[in-house]
């Protein structure tokens, strides 16, 4: 561990993110806080060292589905079945059911979101918000452990214990990042002020924190480990290929400067490949990245999104390892999708929703909505198993959020 907690400094003053002022007293924190921070300082470590493990491009092939269980998720529907007629609206107050999935169509003049909690009943939530170009400046969320649900209600953001009478309210325009594993922090930002920082929530306290020390230029907040540190990533200056990745993790309750991560991942992409822009998504546990990867002839032309074709990549900070995980294809009835891709010439595309302990989460899309479905990738074996078969695609499931995404 003093090795560790030596080579974090080395890096540190490497990387010249700390002052000569009061140096000592700022060691001593970091120090303290190393139990907290040492998947993470095994990550920067790597970087010092250079020694991430090279799984390969590409995957080991999958173990047949004789051998391996099909993954699941028990607390997802068989099935979502959209009712004929709207659901009554959510009691203003009281306890209901945890949630386990959110639906919607965000677009002006759609229908209100619809919660589904675990007992089966559905809920009205509040009418959407949207600006005057006709775009939602936020959206509902389900904590990971379905308690607590955020969204935008007469003029604030309101986050609500479904299970009890708890409820904590932001200023109108705060919309969700990400939630921490374990449920406890909730991560903001504020789309009506792009100058303020983003807000740490504690949802069993009600204390929220900014988190400042990182440049909203700079650097976008993508998680919060569950020690309750922000995790920023850097944004790049110029358009280009994203092989080589910083991150910043700040602790909004203290005063040490923030920890730098650099990740490497040149030798794990193919040359024409690049991390993509959706947002990566942190492990149940804290301790890893899924991060997607995406051909791109041109950065300066725009990145496409893995509805353009692509695969994901793991991060682990533990370990150092680094694999590729091939997204399933699918046999879904549907015509080609025109795209400018060549990968995307097919006629479903597989988006993340989440990673949760059974696996990654995943919304399959096809061409003509007839077979969109929710499913979870065992990112081990590369094993998928269909959870949730969503109804025909039409504006009322245009979005599906289940709890932790």
């Amino acid at each position: 561990m003093s090795e560790l907690r030596d080579m974090l400094g080395e890096v540190a003053e490497q990387a010249k993110v700390y002052d000569v002022t009061g140096r000592a007293v700022r060691v001593a924190r970091r120090r303290r806080r190393a139990a907290r921070l040492a998947p993470v300082a095994a990550a920067v470590a790597v970087v010092a060292l250079g020694t991430v493990a090279v799984v390969g491009l590409r995957p080991d092939p999958p173990v047949g589905p004789a051998a391996v269980a099909v993954p699941a998720v028990d607390w997802l529907p068989d099935r979502l079945d959209v009712p004929a007629s709207g659901p009554d609206p959510l009691p203003a107050s009281g306890p209901v059911d945890r949630g386990v999935l959110v639906y919607a169509d965000l677009r002006p003049g759609g229908p209100a979101p619809v919660l589904l909690t675990e007992d089966g009943r559905q809920y009205r939530l509040a009418e959407p918000v949207t600006s005057a170009q006709g775009y939602s400046h936020t959206r509902p969320t389900l904590s990971p452990d379905g308690r607590w649900l955020g969204e935008q209600r007469d003029g604030r953001y309101v986050l609500r214990d479904l299970t009890g009478t708890a409820r904590h309210q932001l200023a109108d325009g705060f919309s969700p990042v990400a939630w921490s594993p374990e449920s406890r922090w909730l991560l903001l930002t504020d789309n009506l002020d792009e100058n303020a920082p983003p807000v740490r929530l504690d949802v069993t306290t009600g204390e929220r924190r900014p988190v400042t020390g990182a440049d909203s230029e700079r650097w976008t907040p993508v998680a919060v480990l569950p020690g309750g540190d922000a995790v920023f990533l850097g944004i790049p200056k110029e358009p280009t290929r994203r092989t080589n990745l910083e991150l910043r993790l700040v602790d909004p309750a203290g005063d040490a400067e923030p920890t730098p991560v650099q990740l490497n991942l040149r030798w794990h992409l193919r040359p024409m490949e690049s991390v993509g822009t959706e947002r990566p998504r942190l492990s149940p546990d804290g301790r890893a990245l899924l991060f997607s990867v995406v051909e791109v002839a041109d950065p300066e032309q725009g990145m496409p999104g893995l509805d353009h074709g692509g695969e994901l990549i793991r991060v682990d900070l533990t370990t150092n390892e680094v694999r590729r995980i091939a997204l399933p294809y699918a046999d879904r009835p549907g015509q080609p999708v025109p795209s400018p891709s060549r990968a995307a010439v097919r006629a479903w595309w597989t988006e993340p929703l989440g990673y949760l302990p059974e696996g990654v989460l995943l919304r399959l899309h096809t061409a003509d909505g007839a077979g969109d479905a929710l499913q979870v990738l065992d990112p081990a074996t590369g094993v998928v198993g269909t959870v949730t078969e969503l109804p025909a695609r039409g504006p009322t499931v245009e979005f599906v959020w289940p709890r932790g995404s």
